[in-house]
């Protein structure tokens, strides 16, 4: 039973990804659209005009007469979608359906009506509905790439009297929030205003209240990367078990990919306006999987030719004593055991010096080389009596152990296995010169990033942590050298300002802890990405690096990633 619901599962996916758009530049760019697009662009306009005509007329597939009015445009995050709905709507600046049908509620398979939905043809007009965090993108999209006429509507005050329905019936083109759309619906039914085609943006992470006024269009385009929850009731994925199914079917290419990124990790989508959007999407038809339109990644990475990003790993010291190290293990509830092979690591953590023999004798009183150079030359661990490895010495009673045996009795006794005297880190010292390969980045990563951005002066960051403390403990640091930062936050009003300084070279660094925060919006001025912590899955990565990785990209992104963990 649990197989036939996770292949149902595996079938329905490889369905979307088996129905891309397959590569056509038979689509005329309007004279309204002063930017010249790129062919994957070219495609998807093309295919949305097929394919509303498609769903208009009505198709077979096998022994079913299919027809719809509903469109969901799922190319992958900073592809262009925003231009690319722009650039369609420009070529339907005229009625091209009049008269559309919707199944009645009361049907049945066996009796059933259709309510037909007319439109005249001089009080109609295209509503675009975006989140209010970009509101201010498209705007910019529509005053960069094109000269249509548009009217933007972001709050209620503005709607009064006659002069904006005017404005809207000569310009056909309205773009406004989630937060505004109640107000924009009622003013247009006071003066008798239809919607030919209702765009939503970010369809699966918008926010409609589930008493706002119903949609009414011709038909509904839903535009989002995260398509997944408009198809799947419980959008819950356990990838590894779809793929251990890929021998009953043929799997497509792109989808083989997304199951094995990070394979073992659950994919869990969300869609917010769920009481909303249940009304105009489909979770149980067979066939639902052709609403979407994409295209295939290959081609999207060919038409977009965007300079690779370029990864680096650092490996950072990690803030630890012998204390937190016992914390490590008593909340995993684990015994204290120590390799030898992680003992370069483990004390480089603490602070315990490597020295040569001949530096550690050196350095201590001479009346103690005598003892210090039997130890040695007997080289016996006092805790394991075996020859030690990576000889280790206490300053207390100049005895000599193994690394792994002195540390495993500092975690469960913090004291000197032989004279009892109080463990001290600065008291210990390994008589080994340590090789350069185990020899980690002597800096913690708040060291590190402040070095990354004393090296890049006229660059501009992203951090992410999910842990807000980070941010106010970095502040301090970054005001010292003379960079603005500021956090991305919740509040809407804050995030605008936030990001507006960003754009325009006020702001050098954001300090990001919610991934969501920042979806779909565009921030190609980023030249350092820093995960100062790992996200979770998959799926919240994508989101944080296409932020930046989008098109008009022309240098290298650098992606940094810096880790500090406990290597025991």
């Amino acid at each position: 039973m649990s197989d036939d619901f996770h292949y149902d599962k595996l079938v329905l996916l490889n369905n979307v990804f088996n129905n891309t758009l397959h590569q056509d530049s038979s689509y005329i760019t309007p004279d309204t659209i002063k930017t010249k697009l790129y062919p994957h662009q070219n495609t998807l306009i093309q295919g949305m005009r097929q394919y509303r005509e498609k769903m208009t007329r009505g198709f077979l597939v096998g022994d079913q007469a299919i027809n719809g009015k509903v469109g969901i445009v799922a190319d992958p995050p900073g592809s262009g979608k925003t231009l690319s709905m722009i650039a369609y709507l420009a070529s339907h600046l005229s009625i091209s359906t009049k008269m559309t049908s919707e199944l009645t509620a009361h049907s049945s398979a066996y009796f059933f009506s259709h309510r037909l939905h007319s439109i005249s043809e001089t009080n109609w007009a295209h509503l675009i509905v975006v989140p209010h965090r970009l509101f201010g993108q498209w705007k910019q999209e529509f005053d960069q790439h094109t000269s249509l006429p548009y009217v933007s509507i972001e709050t209620k005050r503005i709607m009064k009297g006659d002069a904006i329905s005017k404005l809207i019936l000569q310009h056909r083109i309205v773009i406004t929030t989630d937060k505004c759309y109640k107000h924009v619906q009622e003013y247009v039914n006071t003066y008798q205003i239809q919607w030919d085609q209702i765009m939503i943006d970010e369809a699966s992470a918008i926010f409609f209240h589930s008493s706002d006024p119903p949609l009414r269009f011709q038909f509904l385009w839903l535009i989002t990367n995260n398509w997944i929850p408009l198809i799947i009731k419980t959008p819950t994925i356990n990838k590894s078990n779809l793929f251990f199914l890929r021998d009953r079917i043929t799997i497509h290419p792109d989808l083989e990919n997304w199951l094995l990124e990070d394979i073992t990790v659950h994919y869990e989508g969300q869609l917010v306006s769920s009481a909303f959007m249940k009304e105009y999407i489909s979770f149980h038809h067979p066939e639902r999987g052709r609403m979407i339109l994409r295209n295939r990644t290959e081609d999207i990475t060919k038409s977009m030719n965007l300079p690779v990003p370029q990864y680096h790993n650092l490996q950072c010291k990690p803030n630890m004593t012998l204390n937190s190290l016992i914390s490590f293990y008593l909340a995993r509830q684990r015994d204290p055991t120590v390799r030898s092979k992680n003992i370069p690591h483990l004390f480089q953590s603490l602070g315990i010096e490597f020295q040569s023999i001949e530096e550690y004798r050196s350095r201590q009183p001479i009346e103690k080389h005598h003892l210090i150079q039997r130890m040695i030359n007997d080289r016996e661990c006092v805790i394991c009596l075996e020859q030690c490895e990576y000889p280790t010495m206490v300053q207390c009673c100049y005895h000599l152990f193994c690394g792994k045996c002195l540390l495993k009795n500092a975690l469960i006794n913090m004291k000197c296995p032989t004279c009892r005297s109080g463990m001290d880190v600065q008291r210990i010292h390994c008589l080994e010169t340590l090789p350069s390969e185990d020899r980690m980045l002597a800096k913690n990563k708040m060291e590190v990033c402040l070095d990354i951005l004393r090296e890049n002066k006229e660059g501009r960051f992203i951090i992410y942590s999910p842990f807000t403390n980070i941010y106010y403990e970095l502040m301090e640091r970054f005001e010292q050298i003379g960079i603005k930062a500021e956090r991305i936050e919740n509040n809407l009003f804050s995030l605008i300002k936030t990001v507006r300084n960003f754009q325009k070279g006020i702001t050098r660094l954001l300090f990001l802890s919610n991934v969501d925060a920042i979806r779909g919006l565009s921030l190609t001025s980023t030249t350092h990405l820093i995960f100062y912590h790992e996200l979770p899955s998959y799926e919240s990565k994508q989101v944080l690096l296409h932020s930046s990785q989008r098109m008009g990209r022309t240098l290298p992104l650098q992606i940094l990633h810096l880790h500090s963990e406990i290597q025991v």
